[in-house]
């Protein structure tokens, strides 16, 4: 049993490293860039941000107004500096805005937590909330905007320099989509507070949870969620993407409409940046009421989408398993029957198959378009349920999963590629009559219920093997059964004597109670006398 469990555990353990090439996927063609409305974007692999996927930017090194994604080192900066459960006093400073700002809607004198003033910066994109975050970081904007360049030197970001912490226009105030690009995937994956700065940037909607009253934020970013029905927008168009993680929208005159999209998928992360939408478009109208605005509005968010899908569909290759077979993949494993018969060819070593057709089509996506597909490695992970004998040709006797970054390309069943039959036990009983013998044998489980009838296991609900589990009988464990019961039927016994003994004991309390009381009704009537 011993041996075979170091076997089953080994099996486990090998990785079946196979190098394949095959053809790149058609189904991304190139990207027709004059699609793209803004006239500054880039698109990039969060974990390569400074290069470009496929060379799709356009003056990504030119100097241009953030506006109010400018947050996004705003909001780093204070998860990196503060403390989320901190409550923050809001100034008269933080709330001196007029119309036309984008606001949380805090009131001077009002105490927040961090966390929930993070929340209002980046969803709604409150100005308000943002002036309060740096003068509770640093004591004031000045300050703030300093530490802000300082981790904006540390990420690389060499073509920008940031006056606000808001965004609102100051022609001191810059950066390229290059290097926003760099910021978002240093706040998606680098810093300390990635997981932190990723589960405010995907939210939705979002309710205050301190303070003096609650307030209601919607996302910004259209992207996530539906931007809210209102009179001059009753019908808002919706730009939902399914992958979307984030990040953050920004609109000034001068800046124009600007947006930094993330999405995920299959454990890639995308990031584009498009800054500057509207700038220069002589059809786009700033006296149109929102309804008109709006199909300018959501030009950044559908061309982010455009990206995306672009690019997800780019990086995904497909292979034949037959091909993969055929290139050194393992499809056939080997397992030990510990209670296989003596006389058994094999020595109780058996082989199974995958049952996975040479026709299935997987597809693998790998994001990098300089990485050979023949540098990618799948992991054939082997699991055996049943490798006890009798066992029949054909017969499931376990699972196996073929995976790559993490994700199931494949999986299948594994079949017995022989029969296998059961040793016999040496015992001083005589057998009875019909039992199995060397002339009689024991029935196999295949001829039992035929091929055909061999039930299919989820490779996902199976069980694994243990030391424990016998080959037949009852496992070990379940000896224990009798002990376990009497142990249960003393703690029953114990139980019900207790709580007979607790009616007992309340039936006496009620009855001494009873005679209180008639004894204080009897003296508050004159007729009570003591008879001691």
């Amino acid at each position: 049993m011993k041996r075979f469990f170091s076997l089953l555990l080994t099996a486990l353990l090998i990785l079946a490293a196979v190098h394949f090439t095959f053809g790149h996927s058609t189904s991304a063609d190139s990207f027709d860039t004059s699609k793209i409305y803004e006239p500054y974007y880039i698109l990039v692999n969060a974990e390569t941000p400074a290069v470009s996927y496929r060379g799709i930017e356009k003056e990504a090194d030119k100097q241009v107004f953030p506006a109010s994604t400018t947050k996004i080192l705003t909001c780093i900066v204070a998860l990196e500096s503060g403390n989320l459960d901190d409550m923050v006093t809001v100034s008269a400073n933080a709330v001196n805005f007029g119309r036309g700002n984008s606001l949380m809607g805090l009131k001077e004198g009002d105490q927040f937590s961090l966390r929930d003033l993070l929340y209002g910066m980046m969803l709604p994109s409150g100005n308000d909330a943002a002036i309060a975050i740096a003068e509770h970081i640093a004591g004031s904007t000045e300050a703030y905007a300093e530490m802000m360049n300082s981790k904006a030197r540390e990420i690389g970001m060499t073509h920008s320099h940031f006056v606000t912490v808001h965004g609102k226009q100051n022609d001191n105030h810059y950066t390229t989509v290059r290097d926003m690009a760099l910021l978002t995937a240093y706040a998606l994956n680098t810093s300390p507070k990635s997981k932190e700065f990723r589960e405010i940037v995907k939210t939705g909607t979002y309710t205050t949870t301190s303070g003096p009253n609650a307030i209601q934020l919607v996302n910004s970013n259209r992207m996530i969620v539906d931007a809210p029905a209102t009179e001059t927008l009753p019908k808002p168009i919706s730009c939902l993407y399914p992958d979307a993680i984030g990040i953050k929208t920004g609109d000034t005159a001068k800046a124009g409409k600007c947006l930094i999209a993330a999405a995920e998928r299959d454990g890639v992360t995308l990031i584009a940046v498009l800054f500057g939408g509207t700038i220069g478009d002589p059809e786009y109208n700033d006296g149109w009421n929102d309804a008109q605005k709006d199909k300018y509005n959501v030009k950044r968010f559908n061309d982010a989408a455009a990206l995306f899908d672009y690019a997800f569909a780019d990086m995904v290759h497909s292979v034949s398993f037959g091909e993969l077979v055929e290139s050194g993949l393992n499809n056939t494993f080997e397992v030990t029957i510990s209670n296989a018969s003596k006389e058994d060819s094999q020595g109780g070593v058996l082989k199974a198959y995958a049952d996975i057709s040479m026709d299935t089509v997987i597809s693998v996506m790998q994001p990098d378009p300089n990485v050979k597909i023949s540098d990618l490695q799948i992991e054939a992970k082997p699991l055996f349920t049943n490798v006890y004998a009798p066992i029949g040709e054909g017969s499931v006797i376990g699972s196996v999963a073929y995976v790559y970054n993490g994700k199931t390309l494949v999986s299948g069943n594994l079949l017995a590629e022989r029969s296998v039959k059961e040793g016999t036990a040496q015992t001083d009983i005589t057998p009875v009559e019909n039992s199995p013998s060397a002339n009689n044998p024991a029935p196999i489980v295949g001829e039992l219920i035929g091929d055909a009838n061999v039930p299919t296991l989820n490779p996902d609900e199976v069980r694994p093997v243990t030391e424990s589990d016998g080959g037949c009988g009852l496992p070990d464990d379940m000896r224990w059964l009798p002990i376990v019961l009497a142990i249960v039927a003393v703690l029953l016994v114990i139980c019900v004597v207790l709580f007979l003994l607790y009616l007992r004991a309340e039936a006496k309390r009620r009855r001494a109670a009873a005679r209180r009381r008639a004894r204080q009704r009897a003296v508050e009537a004159g007729e009570y006398t003591d008879r001691r």
